[in-house]
């Protein structure tokens, strides 16, 4: 598997302290919140410098490590489940995303606040979180309610993608980084709309030519053939093999489609890791795998995101994107 080839720039301990004041502000945390930074040891950096903004807002601030999983949507130790249960609002600073396990989705129905930060960086965190949230919102509500009242959504792409969704029935979710309101979740970075297709309408070829999670920046295209919302076929050289090979183990359901996305962040950049990639304003992506937690049906112990370049994406063949920018 390759490190994502994340450009670095320096960062100094303003910018830090910063990006984390931001990052506990979108948690609303306050006096009486029980504060949890969920980490592994590589990510330690960034989940200290959460803890320590934190206890200038409570008493109440623990880490948890633990060993990293071995793929996204892989459920953490029990012992990390236990102790999101019994927080008021966490921070997930982990190699691999923990969004999509029932350790997550537990710890919402009790009513935690969570922000999720796979594989971020310490140049990632300081560069992306504290950004304009009012335009977040304002871009990512609109095309949320496009998406929601869409019925058949094709993408297409110069690098070859040509795919044909069904969003009928489904309703988008809009990630603009309001995560004050109990039992809210999801990403800082923030900043995408999407969307659990119907799993077994989907059709076509979708080529990641950008950004693949958990592999980083792709040497050569990766083309995918779906066939009734299941990638049955992938190409594209070792990156192709590690995708099946890893959907596989998510079980009977991983190769189903599970999501597309629009980022909308204007901060972000394609650097090789998924969690900024997708949120690049006018990128789009595609993920396999569990989608449950966002409005499909589809369970799986896994969830792969791809990104796709300079797509055209087109609702009952309205174009709401093309060559990478937002349509109005």
């Amino acid at each position: 598997m390759k490190t994502p080839a994340t450009p670095r720039y320096p960062v100094d301990n303003r910018e830090l302290a910063l990006a984390a004041d931001v990052a506990l502000d979108r948690l609303g945390l306050s006096d009486g919140d029980a504060f949890l930074a969920v980490s592994n040891p590589e990510l330690v950096e960034i989940a200290t410098e959460l803890a320590e903004a934190a206890r200038g807002r409570t008493q109440n601030v623990r880490i948890q490590e633990f060993p990293p999983t071995s793929r996204d949507g892989e459920e953490p130790p029990d012992a990390v489940a236990t102790a999101m249960c019994q927080a008021s609002a966490i921070a997930i600073v982990t190699r691999f995303s923990l969004s999509h396990t029932q350790a997550r989705i537990a710890a919402t129905r009790a009513g935690a606040r969570i922000a999720s930060m796979p594989d971020i960086t310490v140049d990632i965190f300081a560069r992306t979180i504290p950004i304009d949230y009012t335009h977040l919102e304002r871009v990512g509500r609109t095309l949320a309610s496009k998406l929601t009242q869409a019925k058949i959504c094709r993408v297409t792409a110069p690098g070859g993608t040509d795919i044909e969704l069904s969003l009928h029935g489904r309703e988008a979710i809009c990630d603009d980084g309001d995560l004050v309101t109990p039992g809210a979740w999801g990403n800082l970075p923030a900043g995408e709309a999407f969307i659990a297709p119907l799993e077994s309408a989907g059709r076509g070829t979708i080529v990641f030519d950008g950004s693949l999670a958990s592999w980083g920046l792709l040497d050569e295209p990766l083309s995918i053939e779906l066939e009734q919302g299941r990638a049955v076929t992938a190409a594209g050289g070792a990156a192709a093999e590690w995708l099946l090979q890893t959907l596989e183990a998510g079980g009977a359901n991983g190769r189903t489609i599970a999501e597309l996305g629009i980022g909308t962040n204007p901060g972000a950049t394609i650097t090789g890791a998924i969690l900024e990639d997708e949120k690049a304003e006018g990128t789009v992506h595609f993920a396999f795998g569990t989608n449950t937690c966002i409005g499909g049906a589809n369970q799986a112990s896994v969830h792969i995101d791809g990104l796709v370049r300079d797509a055209m994406v087109e609702l009952d063949g309205r174009p709401i994107l093309r060559d990478g920018r937002l349509l109005d």
